[in-house]
């Protein structure tokens, strides 16, 4: 059978009282009246009895008891007979005999009983009241009339009490006004900014109005402490009201904690009568060190019930529970129900054994499982620190290190208790009644250096390892903090408020930045520009407080500035010197380099560190959510954050289009998103006369195509065709589209840059984010169909036209619009006329017609320019007779080779070209167009003509005779060009004249994709080259193989022998021996020619003719 089974925590004792709630008659039996709670009562009933003080505080620490001492107060004037009987018998024959003389009973009193909270007080006052009329037998008939009534303010409350008062005389003995956790009233005051004239009215009241009243304000605290972050002069006056109050302190003792918790643990029927030596010994060494029998008799039977607490740690409870890093609970009593690791709960689940006691160790445990670390930021942190050091270091027995958990303890809380860490204590903690015994467990420890003697006291001590006071040095560093600016500056701050209202109703997900400032002078505009990015506003909390009319100013000023005074300002400074003091310390080189070696300051630094952190944060957060905001111009009430900011939001952006869409609607898309968004423009680019853009199924892309484009009639079905359309836009994206075409409007002729349009369309007032951005601009920019040209950023860094979106163009308005621009093209009257006969001509270039927009019209010219051969589209003499003719030619070519802009190259540069004096109607213009395009076309045929006509010249044989010459030459040359030259001569039987550019080509040595003038001149000398090695070839073979035929070929090999400079060199040549009758009648022309001339100069004309004709051969 467990402890647990055997004893229990009383009712009473396991929570907190709640004077609204737990009046009864069961609540006073068992209750101890010890002399803390007797001398405040009577206290109370002394003064109202005999100076008719009716205003009074109860001033005492978290969980001491103060409810409960003013619920017994309440029972004792309280109507319900059986409930005042009971009350009565708690109270002593003394306190009885006061009672009875300062308030004689005979109605029972009206009672109002409140807790303060979160509400106003004004509420919170009424509420009671009505509920008091309702308790009171003689009062019921009340109700009615005042539940008709509702106080506005603070005054109709004392108006409507005042009233009441009078009223209730007759039928009361009096009215008794009980504010249970008056500490909240007043936080809740201060925090808004309010005053305590509720209090202050109250008290006056009180003193005039003839009805017996007691009013009672349950405190941890003077008045003037709860508005200690509103300055000096704000505390003084609230001092100054506290003092029409008398107030009563209630500080239970140590004995009175040990009676409390005797009382509160209850042993069942089966538990066993405590029998071991603990309390004896431990009332031996108390005895040893306070003389005082009568405390000792006291104690003997409290410890003895306090069992299975062992006596030491019920006596050391109460001094640990008025430490400061206890009083945020009702820390006795939380102990004694906690179910937390090494909890007394704990302790009696896992024990069954009557003998066993949760003694200090245990306790010590539990400390350091679940307080340590508000410990250490409390006074008592350095001495738990080098304890906490001192028992993690060492390597000893467990029954020594439980002694070493006592005397650290005792040490640090048993003061108050007046209990040391001597060796009658240490046995009595241990139970160790051999003294040799413990002596050697402190021999242990000594040797270790764990502990020290105190021979002036008598007992064991922890020895101090930390040669670091922090405490001290950080007050001196906080000292020398005479700036506070440094420590506002210091903070790095960094949060986010989102406007949640805004961003449901718009879909549009915004936040402000939130940041600390010390004053007005120090608010940098640009730099918080700079910051914002993504945020749309920033939240400035002002530590030195500034006149409202300042703070309406500059933000009617400045819209996305956000401004209010902190009204916890002191407090967060003090807590911003706390830490950047903290941070000093660290950064000193020789207490940081102690503290690197020193574990013990080191652990207590660490943990002042983050408690000041933490309160530092904490703070802060109360001081933006408390704090009065102005913002426009306009000073907000206490709002949430959120609601401010999405109020701030939608003055800001109050054109923003609603696109309901987490998915695509932010400024920084997930993987996932960016992949749908992508394929979504694909669709827009690819689909958009298809239903859903040929989407299917409900993927990612589907869910972004209806928020963005269905949803907003931007893609819809008319006439049975699906398009894009602007006639039914929501009216705030309908204001953007028909902004935007203004601004291209006005800007028409020049190219405006995607990223100008989002940085637009992001700004106020419309506020679009980056992930819908390509979606609504590429939406956009189709419904603007022929009127806008597209370009894109080249390698050269210049915007290029491109005829039409592709899907690169898509995937660069994903990922970067600020490498694409458009133009909106603006035409006059007569640019119309000039492009429709434009089209008319472009339309014979492709065979369809062309519509008359500039897009249109320059795809034919540009689309053949670039289709005509590589060598025309490069040559620089096209027309060999006509310069003139030849330069236009070449310029007009040109203009439609680097065309990136239709509107450009049409209205302007074929202009300059054609007619750069401007004075050719717009037909001769076309028509010269016409001949410069016919000529360009026909360049690339013309060579070729040319060149066959050469070829004929040197072949003039054809079909099979030609073939049969091709086919020995093929078969006998061991040049592998010539045999390439022979197969290609062989085709020219073929129809047309791709042979020829086959034929061309082996000869330039290059693919027709890379001839150019230079070399197609140099061809027609090349194929004469080739016919004479051709010829050669052919010769041999007749010569060696056959005798002569008709079909033979008869050639003769001419040489001319001439002296040069360099010697004597051959000029030769392989010849076809002709009668042709041209030839024989061109011979008898110059016979006749020559006769004129003497023999010499005959033979010098001939020579030079003939050398002209003939190859030159060294």
């Amino acid at each position: 059978m467990t402890l647990a089974e055997q004893y229990s925590i009383a009712v009473r004792h396991q929570r907190s009282t709640r004077i609204d709630s737990d009046l009864s008659v069961e609540f006073f039996s068992g209750l101890v009246y010890h002399g803390t709670a007797q001398t405040a009562l009577e206290t109370l009933l002394r003064q109202f009895g005999q100076t008719n003080q009716s205003a009074y505080t109860l001033t005492g620490p978290y969980g001491s008891g103060k409810s409960t001492i003013a619920l017994l107060l309440t029972g004792l004037l309280n109507a319900n007979k059986a409930i005042y009987d009971t009350a009565y018998q708690t109270i002593n024959s003394q306190t009885q005999k006061l009672l009875n003389k300062s308030i004689p009973y005979h109605k029972g009193w009206l009672q109002i009983r409140s807790v303060g909270g979160v509400n106003t007080p004004v509420d919170v006052f009424w509420n009671a009241t009505l509920n008091a009329l309702e308790e009171h037998p003689d009062t019921v008939d009340l109700i009615s009339k005042y539940q008709k009534i509702t106080p506005k303010n603070e005054a109709d409350l004392i108006s409507y009490w005042e009233e009441l008062f009078i009223e209730v005389k007759p039928l009361v003995d009096g009215v008794l006004i009980i504010a249970d956790e008056m500490g909240k009233t007043l936080e809740y005051i201060n925090k808004n900014k309010g005053e305590l004239h509720l209090f202050q009215d109250l008290a006056e009241v009180l003193g005039r109005v003839k009805t017996p009243v007691i009013f009672l304000g349950l405190l941890h605290q003077a008045f003037s402490e709860y508005a200690k972050d509103r300055g000096t002069k704000l505390q003084e006056e609230w001092g100054k009201i506290q003092g029409r109050y008398a107030d009563i302190p209630y500080n239970v003792s140590t004995d009175e904690t040990v009676a409390l918790i005797a009382q509160s643990i209850v042993p069942s029927k089966i538990a066993s009568k405590d029998t071991t030596a603990y309390v004896d010994m431990t009332l031996s060494a108390l005895a040893s060190l306070d003389n005082n029998k009568n405390r000792i008799e006291q104690l003997s039977s409290r410890l003895h019930n306090a069992a299975p607490l062992h006596p030491l740690v019920a006596l050391i409870l109460g001094p640990i529970s008025k430490r400061r890093f206890s009083q945020n609970e009702r820390s006795t009593f939380g102990f004694l129900n906690s179910h937390e690791q090494y909890s007394f709960q704990m302790f009696l689940k896992s024990h069954s054994d009557c003998c066993d006691r949760y003694s200090l160790h245990h306790l010590w445990d539990y400390l350091e499982t679940n307080l340590e670390h508000a410990i250490l930021g409390s006074p008592d942190g350095r001495s738990w620190a080098e304890a906490s050091e001192v028992i993690n270091r060492i390597d000893v027995p467990e029954i020594t290190l439980n002694i070493l958990k006592s005397i650290a303890l005792i040490s640090i809380f048993g003061k108050p208790a007046k209990l040391y860490p001597t060796e009658l204590t240490l046995q009595a903690a241990s139970g160790i009644s051999d003294i040799l015994e413990l002596k050697e467990h402190l021999s242990i420890l000594q040797d270790v250096s764990a502990i020290i003697y105190r021979k002036f006291q008598s007992s064991w001590v922890i020895f101090e390892g930390s040669d670091l006071d922090i405490p001290a040095l950080l007050e001196d560093k906080i000292e020398q903090l005479t700036n506070s600016n440094e420590a506002i500056e210091n903070i790095k701050f960094s949060k986010q408020i989102i406007a949640k209202g805004h961003y449901h109703t718009l879909g549009s997900l915004r936040w402000a930045e939130q940041s600390l400032l010390q004053n007005l002078d120090c608010i940098d505009l640009g730099k918080i520009k700079s910051q914002q990015k993504d945020g749309f506003a920033s939240f400035i909390l002002l530590m030195s407080p500034v006149e409202d009319d300042e703070l309406s100013a500059f933000t009617k000023e400045n819209s996305t500035i956000v401004l209010a005074n902190a009204f916890n300002a002191s407090e967060i400074q003090t807590y911003a010197k706390e830490m950047y003091a903290l941070e000093l310390l660290k950064a000193d080189k020789d207490v940081g380099a102690t503290l690197v070696h020193d574990k013990v300051a080191q652990k207590e630094y660490e943990s002042r560190l983050s408690d000041a952190n933490k309160m530092l944060w904490a703070a802060i957060d109360e001081g933006f959510t408390h704090s009065f905001w102005f913002t426009r111009g306009a000073k907000k009430k206490l709002l949430p954050l959120s609601e401010i900011a999405s109020d701030l939001a939608d003055d800001i952006y109050l054109q923003s289009p609603t696109i309901l869409n987490e998915l695509v609607n932010r400024n920084k898309l997930s993987g996932t998103a960016v992949s749908a968004r992508k394929k979504l423009l694909e669709a827009m680019l690819d689909y958009s006369d298809e239903k859903n853009l040929g989407i299917t199924g409900f993927p990612p892309e589907m869910s972004m195509y209806i928020s963005c484009l269905k949803s907003t009639n931007l893609h819809i079905e008319k006439d049975g065709e699906w398009g894009w359309s602007t006639e039914k836009l929501p009216s705030k994206l309908k204001g953007l589209f028909e902004t935007t075409t203004n601004y291209l409007s006005n800007n028409a002729g020049s190219k405006i840059n995607l990223g100008d349009i989002e940085s637009m369309w992001s700004g106020a007032p419309y506020g679009l984010s980056c992930g819908v951005f390509p979606i609504l601009v590429f939406a956009y920019l189709q419904t603007l169909g022929q009127d806008i040209a597209f370009y894109e950023k080249a390698m050269s860094g210049d915007f290029e036209f491109i005829s039409e979106p592709d899907i690169d163009y898509v995937h660069k308005l994903q990922k970067s619009p600020k490498e694409l621009a458009v133009k909106f093209i603006r035409l006059e009257d007569k640019d119309k006329e000039w492009l429709q006969l434009l089209a008319s001509y472009a339309a014979t270039l492709t065979t369809r017609s062309v519509t008359t927009n500039l897009v249109s019209v320059a795809t034919p010219f540009v689309t053949t320019m670039h289709g005509l051969s590589h060598w025309v589209k490069n040559a620089n003499n096209l027309v060999h007779n006509d310069s003139t003719f030849n330069k236009k030619i070449l310029r007009l070519r040109d203009a439609f080779l680097q065309a990136n802009d239709p509107h450009e190259l049409l209205i302007n540069k074929i202009v300059q070209v054609i007619d750069p004096e401007n004075k050719m109607t717009f037909i001769e213009r076309v028509d010269d167009i016409e001949k410069c395009v016919i000529t360009l076309k026909a360049a690339h045929e013309k060579m070729l003509s040319n060149m066959n006509s050469k070829i004929k010249q040197l072949f003039p044989e054809t079909g099979g005779n030609l073939i049969e010459m091709c086919k020995i030459v093929e078969e006998k040359s061991g040049d592998l060009r010539l045999k390439s030259f022979a197969r290609e001569l062989g085709k020219s039987q073929e129809f047309g004249l791709k042979w020829l550019e086959s034929l061309i080509a082996v000869v330039v040595g290059r693919g027709i994709q890379n001839w150019n003038e230079t070399n197609l001149l140099a061809a027609e000398q090349k194929i004469s080259d080739y016919a004479q090695d051709f010829l050669r070839i052919v010769k041999a073979s007749q010569t060696k193989y056959s005798s002569t035929t008709q079909n033979e070929i008869e050639t003769k090999n001419i040489s001319l022998v001439l002296e040069e400079q360099d010697g004597l060199v051959n000029y030769t040549k392989e010849i076809k021996l002709t009668n042709s009758p041209t030839a024989q009648e061109t011979k008898n022309a110059i016979q006749l020619e020559l006769t004129a001339l003497s023999e010499f100069e005959r033979i010098d004309v001939l020579h030079q003719l003939l050398k002209e004709a003939l190859v030159a051969q060294s």
